[in-house]
């Protein structure tokens, strides 16, 4: 009998933790922050690479440019396993995390000493990703290690040019090399990843059971929906750019580092609850699409993407005269910073749009999803405005693309079943 609970559970999971910062404790969160991105792996204060089952993480600091909403300290992780379980592995594996949050308001004083107190703290300052995009769904750090290593085992073997590995029937060389592969590296995993397209079934049978569910409803206020959308959006102001913006030097110094790049973009929602339910809306139909539809390193295309997400950050002041809600980007990508938003305004622009459209200032827009994002030049001076530099970002797999990983889950994959004539050639130039 099928487990539907486990089957729709997903392996990765996005942890966005906002604690408002102590304003006393500001300038040594600052240092100790340096600290960490100076040495990643070997700084006195924290080393993220202690953090169990994460592929990638960042710690960043958000202003507010006019100063009505405290300073926050949010950290992001891209992790394995249930928010639960992760955090508690983190208080027992990377204690010195305290020194990080001890500079927020209200942390435990014991810190990660009371496991079960800590975990409450941060799962309380924890935040629901709107929408959350993988680019390889489903698999865990463990897995994209392991399948790394067997990719370079498979190449060790092949380069030897062992006769008794490439002589023989040519269908039966997965099977050749597997075996050599677990004769001389017996601590990998070969055995054949597990199958995720029952659960990707699911997920797409439950998405069209939701929407033909919500149809009726949706049917009905869609007119109304739609007549005080136009009216908003002939009402909003756009921001205009005369000349490049100066790009905050924080920002510029960080990218094209290493093979990846990160991203963090912070913009306000547009006033009133109309724009905030439009967009809590487009993320929710977004996550559902990035769950079960665009679960093989392909998103609309675009297939450079580690991990996205976008998270709505509620402002929660006791009685503010307007409520300033925000809207936070966190991306974690491969290529530069120019073909990054050239492929999402080549691919994605009708969604970047639906999305960026309830967000102040951005390109006109009209109809939801038109104008916008495909008025390049202003959409990317808007995206740099709203950026904002990263303090701390750390990958578990630096060196490795989108790519580079989705062809190692297939090599893997190809040597644990066995392949067809067809399949081979294919699978071979992965190699």
């Amino acid at each position: 009998m099928v487990d539907t609970a486990q089957l729709m559970r997903d392996a990765t999971q996005a942890l966005t933790v906002t604690a408002e910062i102590a304003p006393e404790s500001r300038a040594l969160l600052e240092h100790r922050l340096a600290q960490i991105a100076a040495n990643l792996d070997g700084n006195p204060v924290f080393r993220p690479c202690e953090l169990p089952d994460t592929h990638f993480m960042r710690l960043v600091i958000v202003d507010d440019p006019r100063r009505e909403l405290p300073a926050l300290l949010i950290w992001e992780a891209n992790h394995d396993g249930r928010a639960a379980d992760y955090l508690a592995a983190v208080a027992r594996a990377a204690p010195a995390i305290t020194a990080v949050f001890a500079c927020c308001a209200g942390y435990p004083a014991d810190g990660t000493g009371d496991v079960e107190r800590w975990v409450a703290w941060m799962r309380g300052h924890a935040r629901r990703a709107g929408a959350f995009y993988s680019g390889y769904r489903g698999v865990s750090r463990g897995e994209v290690a392991n399948d790394r290593l067997v990719h370079d085992a498979v190449r060790d073997v092949l380069d030897r040019g062992d006769p008794g590995v490439l002589g023989g029937p040519r269908n039966e060389l997965p099977r050749r090399i597997r075996d050599e592969v677990a004769a001389r590296f017996p601590d990998l995993d070969l055995s054949a990843p597990g199958d995720d397209e029952p659960r990707w079934v699911i997920g797409k049978i439950a998405a069209l059971a939701a929407l033909l569910a919500l149809a009726p409803i949706v049917l009905a206020l869609a007119p109304i929906w739609y007549l005080v959308l136009r009216a908003r959006e002939t009402r909003d102001i756009a921001s205009a750019y005369a000349r490049p913006i100066e790009i905050d030097p924080a920002v510029r110094c960080a990218e094209d580092q290493v093979t990846q790049n990160e991203m963090t973009h912070v913009v306000d929602i547009k006033p009133g609850a109309f724009r905030l339910a439009t967009l809590w809306l487009v993320l929710t139909a977004i996550d559902v699409a990035a769950r079960v539809y665009s679960v093989r390193g392909d998103l609309g295309g675009i297939t450079t993407i580690h991990f996205a997400r976008w998270v709505i950050v509620r402002d929660r002041r006791a009685a503010p005269l307007r409520r300033r809600h925000r809207l936070v980007f966190f991306s974690n990508y491969d290529g530069s910073w120019q073909s990054y938003l050239g492929e999402f305004i080549d691919r994605a622009a009708f969604g970047l749009t639906a999305v960026w459209s309830n967000t102040v200032g951005f390109p006109a827009t009209r109809h939801l999803v038109t104008g916008g994002a495909r008025d390049e030049e202003a959409f990317k001076q808007w995206t740099r405005e709203h950026q904002v530099p990263t303090q701390v970002w750390w990958s578990g797999v630096p060196s490795s693309t989108v790519q580079n990983i989705r062809d190692d889950i297939e090599i893997r994959r190809g040597l644990a079943r066995g392949l067809a004539d067809h399949e081979l050639e294919a699978w071979l130039r992965k190699l």
